[in-house]
């Protein structure tokens, strides 16, 4: 078994014990260690812990269960928990896998120019068997027949990447060539600035001197100094 993925779990009250901490998390599957954080002055607790899984499943699926969703303290309100900063480069999987909610899959290696309802289908029957299959949607080509690739969106990151490690390379589709080709469909990157090349400031010559009018960059034209707020 390789090494253990590692939980972040918030607002744990500070009296909170290391066997009651290790309670609170024992109903989530693979759970292999606990560690409550603690004051090094005080050994009181820090108001939150680390819970680590044996598997990247079983610790996206400790955070879908428990976020948001589980109240030790009515004044400190529901859990924060989350998969661990640096866990996903640790285990060489991609960022994507360590998010929650629902996860969006790209999915190549189908048959070329097959009919679209039936690519649809049958792609829902395939992954619906590792969880809520929310979409499906297959490109089409100019004569309106599949494209060859589709992506699927499934209602939580742990069933998309069971689906992905399960089909990858290993599955094949009716009339199809190849294995499948799953992965995390890329994030899209919107309304994003783009850097503009610096505008020309019409600067007017000096009063009574030869010659016209200069351009400078805006950048480099000197503006009057503002105040600090106060």
């Amino acid at each position: 078994m390789g090494e253990p993925v590692k939980v972040f779990v918030g607002r744990l009250p500070r009296d909170i014990t290391e066997d009651d901490f290790s309670a609170l998390m024992g109903s989530q599957l693979g759970l292999v260690e606990t560690i409550l954080l603690k004051d090094k002055a005080t050994g009181r607790g820090k108001g939150c812990g680390f819970a680590k899984f044996a598997t990247i499943d079983q610790a996206l699926g400790c955070v879908e269960a428990m976020n948001g969703a589980v109240t030790v303290s009515d004044t400190l309100g529901p859990l924060q928990v989350s998969v661990a900063s640096g866990e996903a480069a640790k285990h060489g999987v991609p960022q994507e896998t360590m998010a929650t909610g629902q996860a969006k899959l790209f999915v190549g290696g189908l048959p070329k120019g097959a009919d679209l309802a039936a690519v649809t289908d049958e792609l829902n029957a395939v992954f619906s068997g590792y969880g809520e299959v929310t979409e499906v949607y297959v490109m089409k080509d100019k004569n309106g027949g599949c494209k060859g690739a589709a992506f699927v969106k499934m209602g939580s990151t742990a069933s998309a990447n069971a689906a992905m490690q399960a089909l990858h390379d290993q599955h094949m589709v009716t009339n199809a060539v190849s294995a499948l080709e799953v992965k995390f469909a890329a994030a899209r990157v919107d309304n994003v600035p783009q850097a503009q090349p610096p505008q020309m400031f019409q600067q007017p010559a000096a009063k009574g001197a030869r010659g016209g009018k200069g351009l400078w960059p805006a950048a480099h034209h000197p503006m009057p100094m503002q105040p600090a707020p106060p």
